[in-house]
């Protein structure tokens, strides 16, 4: 298949946010969105592509979702919330780090 004959709807691109928020694959959703999967995931690995973003951003607006409830929590004073938020915290520290020693980012 042409990757030009693949074009989404903008309810096909919620799909994909939606769906790769819920931590299914890139092969997942293109047999749930009914696609050729090798077309689906050439567009997927072209970073700068609207399936990638979309993907992308389903991953980060749910981490962010996660991760703000239970900051709540924390805040609230549930000690396992606060265990898991700082465990989080730590997670993000050590790929900040790892990513400025790799990429100098």
């Amino acid at each position: 298949m042409n990757l030009l004959e693949l074009k989404f709807s903008e309810e096909e691109y919620t799909h994909i946010h939606n769906l790769s928020g819920c931590n299914y694959s890139p092969e997942k959703i293109a047999l749930y969105l009914d696609v050729d999967k090798k077309a689906f995931l050439e567009l997927w690995y072209q970073k700068e592509s609207l399936v990638r973003q979309a993907y992308e951003r389903g991953k980060l607006v749910s981490d962010f979702n996660i991760s703000n409830k239970q900051k709540e929590l924390a805040e609230a004073g549930n000690i396992t919330a606060a265990q898991i938020f700082i465990g989080l915290r730590k997670d993000t520290e050590v790929e900040t780090i790892r990513n400025q020693c790799l990429f100098g980012i």
